[in-house]
């Protein structure tokens, strides 16, 4: 007669303790490294003290009233080792798992108030930094023309919105994750807005330009 077979606990697709508290600790590891998430940030902005887009925040208020794994995607800092989607999306979930001091808010579309492209951003204003999560959005080429994020912040000039830097959609991308830290101190966000510009990005925009925004508490 054959002996029973020992019970094999059903796979409920949970990480053992011991591997969680592993990864947990790489992750605090490397996002303690903030020169690695900095120095992949949408980058290479167009001014230190861009001005606002001709239309004002006014049109931005009334717009809203109406309405992976491809670490060659950012410029790499010199000796620094690539940062891989994988690691981004990480890093995008440990900032939303802290809850309260994480804003998080959906694009709404366009400048007309439709878009394609859908998607997220993750904002912590006392650290100075956050997330973009695109998905949907048309694939760009660099050498022609290149996304661009601007930050609406109460605390400023209307005229004068925050430059969150310039990124690019590759080709075969159907989500990607974009870190950003803004080139001056965001007070208070009122929405985040991506245009599209020329391959240096721009100092002024055009509302035509405008691809997506997502307002801030919306």
């Amino acid at each position: 007669m054959d002996s029973p077979r020992p019970s094999v606990p059903a796979d409920d697709g949970a990480l053992p303790a011991s591997l969680r508290e592993r990864l947990d600790r790489c992750a605090e590891s490397w996002l303690s490294d903030q020169d690695r998430i900095d120095g992949f940030a949408a980058g290479a902005r167009g001014s230190q003290t861009s001005r606002w887009l001709p239309w004002g925040v006014a049109g931005v208020a009334l717009a809203i009233a109406a309405a992976a794994w491809l670490p060659s995607l950012y410029d790499p800092v010199p000796g620094s080792a690539p940062v891989s989607q994988w690691q981004l999306r990480w890093a995008r979930d440990r900032m939303l798992a802290e809850g309260p001091r994480t804003g998080h808010w959906r694009w709404a579309g366009d400048a007309s108030g439709t878009g394609s492209g859908t998607g997220d951003v993750a904002w912590d204003n006392e650290r100075q930094r956050g997330f973009l999560l695109l998905r949907g959005f048309v694939p760009n080429d660099p050498a022609r023309a290149r996304y661009q994020l601007w930050i609406l912040d109460a605390g400023r000039d209307d005229r004068y919105p925050v430059d969150g830097g310039v990124f690019d959609i590759p080709a075969d991308a159907a989500e990607v994750v974009v870190p950003f830290r803004p080139a001056l101190p965001v007070l208070r966000p009122i929405a985040f807005v991506v245009t599209v510009e020329g391959p240096r990005g721009a100092v002024v925009s055009e509302r035509d330009k405008i691809v997506a925004y997502a307002p801030a508490g919306g």
